[in-house]
C-alpha cells in the first residue's frame, strides 16, 4: 500500500484543529531488555553448551587406590538461530509536498514506535511461552534439559532428583505464593546435586496486580492477617517490573542473579530508504534480527495463576 492524496484528503486543506496519531502517546520505557543477557553475533546459529562437574568424594581405604570421576557432557546444544523482521511504509511525493500539516513525517515515528513494540512482543515470549517448548519467530522456548522454561521437572545431568521453578498447582500472587516461590531459590542444586546460590531481585507482574505486589513488598506488617505480625517479605528487596505485555493476567514471575535467559543480535534495528524515480514514491523500511530464549532455567521462578 501507498499512502496517496486521496487517502488523506483533511491534509491537504487547512481545516484541522488538532491532529492524533500513535506517535502522540507516551510509552514505557524499554523492558524486554531487562530480562536477557544481551551479546551480538555474527553467526547464523549461536550454541550454548553445558556439561557437569566431578562427583563426589569417596573413603580412600589405605593401600587403596584414588575413586576417579568424569564430567558429564550434556549430549546437545541449545542453539539460538536468528531471524529477521521487518516493516515499511510509502508515501508518494505529491502526498509529501501537499501534506499542510507534515502529519506524514510522523509516519517515520510510527514505524520506530512499530519496531519497537514487536521487540517487546518478541522478548516477553519467555514469559508468556515459558510454560511450553514451541518455538516461535526467533524465540527458542526449550532450554538445555528439553523443557520449558517453568517446569515441576527440571532434571540434571547425573539424572538425580528432579527440580522445580514453579509450583505443583499454580497459584495467584499472594504473600503464601510469593514467600513460597522465595523460598524455591534457595532449594536449588547444580547437575551433581550440590547447593547453588541464586538470589531473587526482581518480581514480574501485570498491571492487574500492581497493587497487590506493592502491598506484599512494601507494607510493614503481613498483609492481610490481625496479628502484629513482621511482613518477611520485604527483607527480600525486590524490584517491582509491571509490564502489560504479560498475556496472562494472574501469571507473575521471579528473576534472579543467576538466570541464564540469551538475547543475540544478529542486526540492531537500522532503517533505510529508497526513491522510486519513476514513480515519485519515497519507500521506508526498518529491520531488526535476533534470537532468544533460555539454556539454563536456574534463576527463573513463574506461575500461570490460576484462572
Amino acid at each position: 500500500m501507498v499512502a496517496t492524496r486521496s487517502q488523506f484528503l483533511l491534509l491537504l486543506e487547512p481545516t484541522l484543529r488538532d491532529i492524533r496519531s500513535d506517535a502522540d502517546y507516551p510509552r514505557r520505557e524499554v523492558i524486554f531488555a531487562r530480562f536477557y543477557k544481551v551479546a551480538s553475533s555474527k553467526k547464523k546459529t549461536e550454541h550454548d553448551f553445558q556439561y557437569a562437574g566431578l562427583g563426589s568424594f569417596q573413603v580412600k581405604s589405605e593401600g587403596n587406590p584414588v575413586t576417579y570421576s568424569d564430567a558429564i557432557a550434556n549430549p546437545t546444544t541449545k542453539d539460538y538461530t536468528h531471524v529477521r523482521r521487518a516493516l515499511g511504509y510509502k508515501i508518494t511525493q505529491e502526498m509529501l509536498d501537499h501534506d499542510l500539516y507534515a502529519e506524514m513525517r510522523k509516519l517515520e515515528a510510527n514505524l520506530q514506535l512499530a519496531g519497537d513494540d514487536d521487540l517487546e512482543v518478541q522478548g516477553h515470549l519467555l514469559f508468556n511461552n515459558g510454560f511450553g517448548t514451541t518455538d516461535s519467530n526467533g524465540f527458542t522456548a526449550a532450554g538445555y534439559d528439553a523443557l520449558g522454561l517453568f517446569s515441576t521437572a527440571h532434571t540434571r545431568l547425573d539424572g538425580g532428583t528432579n527440580q522445580a521453578n514453579r509450583p505443583s498447582t499454580d497459584a495467584n500472587l499472594d504473600w503464601t505464593s510469593l514467600a513460597n516461590g522465595l523460598t524455591q531459590f534457595q532449594l536449588w542444586r547444580d547437575n551433581r546435586g550440590r547447593p547453588i546460590i541464586s538470589r531473587p531481585q526482581m518480581l514480574i507482574v501485570h498491571p492487574n496486580d500492581d497493587l497487590t505486589a506493592s502491598e506484599l513488598m512494601k507494607s510493614v506488617g503481613k498483609p492481610g492477617t490481625p496479628n502484629n505480625e513482621i511482613n518477611a517479605l520485604r527483607e527480600f528487596g525486590l524490584e517491582k517490573l509491571v509490564s502489560p505485555y504479560l498475556t496472562d493476567t494472574n501469571a507473575w514471575f521471579l528473576k534472579g542473579d543467576s538466570a541464564d535467559a540469551k538475547w543475540y543480535w544478529d542486526v540492531q534495528p537500522r532503517t533505510a530508504m529508497m526513491d522510486d524515480f519513476d514513480n515519485e514514491v519515497i519507500k521506508r523500511k526498518r529491520v531488526h534480527g535476533f534470537s532468544n530464549g533460555h539454556s539454563d532455567w536456574v534463576g527463573f521462578y513463574g506461575t500461570s495463576g490460576t484462572t
